[in-house]
Formats: structure tokens, sequence, C-alpha cells
């Protein structure tokens, strides 16, 4: 059985501030390969056995590039995509309906944006993935990811609610690493 899952949140996007998008499959920023090194030197001497990646080319760049340098070929599995914005993605937030947009933002646990999800949907399309990492026979996993997947995963460790995990920062390259310490019982660094 596991015993580390290292959710490892992607760089920067060349998404434009102010552009609302979750699956929206941006390329990441001109500064990403500065920015990747400075993650592979915070995990140069983890020791995983897995690597998982988003299919969102944001993540399988930075999965493509930790391949080589760890020589650990990675996955990609599509319950660790960041949530659907549905109707809302690549517009401006300034430009989406104010009061649906309201609605939602008092509401977004279970509340989901026209066609997108809610917070507690794309919880419950990662909560399979959480369980299948923890029983694979890998003890360390790397989870190259999403701010979404990362607070999900935050919610499972930590038992917080959906509003209390908004309270982390959450930054590009944020690096949160998992260990079970006991069956239900968890312990966390945040890189």
């Amino acid at each position: 059985m596991a015993e580390i899952l290292t959710f490892i949140r992607h760089t920067k996007t060349i998404a434009e501030p102010g552009i609302c998008y979750g699956q929206a499959d941006f390329d990441l920023a001109p500064t990403y390969m500065e920015e990747r090194n400075v993650v592979f030197e915070k995990i140069k001497l983890f020791h995983p056995t897995l690597m998982v990646s988003s299919p969102l080319q944001r993540c399988t760049k930075l999965a493509s590039f930790l391949e080589k340098q760890i020589q650990l070929p990675f996955q990609v599995d599509e319950r660790i995509k960041e949530v659907s914005f549905g109707e809302w993605e690549l517009k401006p937030w300034d430009q989406i309906n104010q009061h649906k947009l309201l609605e939602w933002t008092e509401s977004y646990e279970n509340i989901p944006p026209p066609g997108g999800e809610s917070f507690k949907m794309l919880q419950d399309r990662f909560a399979p993935f959480w369980n299948e990492a923890w029983q694979n026979e890998a003890k360390e996993v790397f989870v190259i990811t999403h701010d979404g997947i990362l607070r999900s995963a935050l919610v499972k460790a930590l038992k917080l609610t959906s509003r209390q995990v908004f309270s982390f920062n959450l930054s590009y390259g944020t690096i949160i690493r998992i260990k079970r310490v006991e069956s239900d019982f968890y312990s966390i660094q945040i890189l």
C-alpha cells in the first residue's frame, strides 16, 4: 500500500488574469523552464515509484520534464483534471452574469456553473482516485494536477469543509506531501 501521495500543482499558465478557466487546456507561461526547476529542486530527494498526471497539457508538460529527471514514466488519469466551469470557461469573470456568479460563490460546494461542476462534483470524481492511490503498491505516488484537486486532497486528509479548504494559498508549483500515519490519519507537508 502507498505510504505517501505527493500532489504537485502545475506551474503558471498563459491564461490572462481575470479569465475563468478550469478544464480549458492552456499552455504554460514563458517562465515555465525556471518554474519547473524550482519544483524539481523541492522534490528531487523524494522517491516515487508511480507518477500520474492530469491529461491537460499544463500538467503533462511538467510530468514529461519530471519523467526525464527521475526516470519514471507517467500515466494520465482523467479523474484528476481541474474542475469544469462549463459555459463560463474562457470568459472574463466580469462578463459572467453577476447574479448567477453571486449565487455560485455563495454555494459553490453544491451549485455548479451552467454545464460545469460544483466542488462536491469534483470531490466525487476525485474520491475513487484517492482511494485507489492509497491501495497502490507504489510506496510514493507523484500526482501532477490542479488547484481543485490539491484542495480535494486536503479535504480528504484533514477532514476540512469545502469552505475551510479555500483558506489555503496554493500558488502555482505548490507541492503537498501527504503521508499516511494510520488508516485515517495523515501528516501534511506543504512546500
